[in-house]
Parts: structure tokens; sequence; C-alpha cells
């Protein structure tokens, strides 16, 4: 089977999931392929009759291939802990670009740490305290700061938002994408994001039960001002003023929808 061909048979199985697939399997885009017409190898092929197979029965790609691209980083994913987001790059952003020089910061609800990681490599003087309550995301976590020799710079520990924070050392930061999906959006998620855990995606009836606890528990937790920076929904930002009393600044994402929240204190 040529390239050429293979591209045809991957389009016509996967539709639009096609030009991921082809980055992911041959780490080339779907114009290189389309007059390529040398053989694929048989160990390839093997690959794509079962990761093919996989995708099209809903498994998310980043679980069945083990990795997400995440700012200049590939973070190693694993089923039971959620994807790290294109979207979620703009809180990393604004973290890089703000923290205080030497801050000791917060990855709160970590997930996978693509968080921290980026923000670590990116800012050589910053600590993270990457907390999260699935043991699963923890070890996720620690193995994508040893990856990129981050972990020298980073402590993990089990932590529940609605618990006692008593625990917890004074911080520069916050750092945040909580659970954020209300109810009646939980019901109609796409089949591959029902694949992740639902405990990282819903957020409360109307998924805001994170920010308020956060927003409240966190007010002795600084060592100086508040300094919080969430990743919201497209259309919480109006909800999250109305939670912080308008001391909050909204930053958008590049398809221009709303997606990071500021408070600064």
């Amino acid at each position: 089977m040529t390239y050429e061909y293979l591209y045809g048979e991957i389009k016509s199985v996967l539709g639009d999931g096609a030009r991921a697939y082809c980055q992911y399997l041959l780490d080339k885009n779907p114009e290189e392929l389309l007059f390529d017409k040398r053989e694929v190898p048989d160990d390839l092929l093997s690959k794509h009759a079962e990761y093919s197979e996989r995708i099209r029965t809903g498994e998310p790609i980043q679980y069945v291939f083990g990795y997400a691209p995440f700012y200049d980083l590939y973070i190693d994913c694993a089923p039971g802990v959620l994807i790290p987001r294109f979207d979620t790059e703009v809180l990393a952003e604004e973290a890089i670009k703000t923290l205080p020089e030497n801050a000791y910061f917060a990855d709160l609800c970590c997930g996978t740490g693509c968080i921290a990681a980026a923000v670590l490599k990116h800012r050589e003087d910053v600590f993270a305290l990457c907390l999260d309550i699935s043991d699963k995301a923890l070890e996720c976590t620690e193995k994508n700061l040893k990856k990129y020799g981050l972990e020298g710079r980073a402590e993990t520990r089990k932590f529940d938002v609605f618990s006692s924070w008593d625990g917890l050392p004074p911080l520069d930061a916050i750092l945040c994408n909580p659970p954020y999906v209300n109810a009646k959006n939980m019901m109609t998620l796409p089949e591959n994001v029902k694949k992740e855990p639902s405990e990282a995606l819903y957020g409360g009836e109307d998924g805001l039960d994170f920010y308020r606890e956060i927003i409240k528990k966190s007010k002795n937790h600084f060592k100086d001002k508040t300094h919080i920076i969430f990743e919201i929904g497209y259309d919480e930002a109006d909800a999250l003023r109305k939670l912080t009393d308008g001391k909050c600044v909204i930053k958008k994402d590049l398809s221009n929808n709303d997606r990071v929240c500021i408070i600064r204190g």
C-alpha cells in the first residue's frame, strides 16, 4: 500500500480527524501524502489497523497514541486523566508572563501536569505544587515532570478542593483548569470526550462549583495579594465577573472565545 492510498483510507474512515491522525501516526500533514507513491512499511500498516479502529469506535486519539501536544511539549496522557487542550495554553502563557520572580504556585486540579510543566520549563525561577484528587492524575503529572527534568522544582500532593485547605503552604499564585462543564452540557458531550473522566469535567449543576470553592477558600493562602488564573468555559465570563464582584480580567483564546479569568487583589 502506498502512502497516497493510505491517506485515502484514513480520510474515508476518520473524516475530519484524518489530519490529526496523520500527524500522530506518520508525523506528516495530509498534503505531504496526497501524491506519495512510496510503499508503507508493514509494521506501520499494522499499527494503522489497530489505531484507526480504536479511534473510529470513539477512543480519544491522545489515549491511543499516549500523548498530546501542549505548548511546546509532548505531554504523556493516560485513560482516566483529562486530555490537555490547546485552549489551556492561554492560561500557561499568562502565567509564564506574569508570575512574580521566584514564585511558588499551585497547579490546582493539575491532571497531566501540562500547565505546571509548561510554566516550569519557561520560567526557571519558579516552583510548583501540583494538586489533584486523582491518583492517576498525580502519577501522570509526576511522569511528565520527570520527562522534562522538572521534578526538582515541583511537588505533587493528593488534594480535594472541597476538603480543608489548612495543610497548604502560602502561595504566590494559583493556576487552575477546574472541572467546569454544567449538568446540561454533560449530556451532550461528544462521544470521545465522554471517554475522559467525568470527575475532571463536571463542575456542578451550573458548572461553577469549583470556582466558588477556590475563590472562597484561597483567600488566606496567598503570601501577599490574591493571584488566581482560571481557565473558564466560553460562556462563563459573566458568571465569573459576578463571583468576583467584577474584580477580574477575562482573556480570549485564539478562537476569540472567553477562556481565562485572572483575579488579582
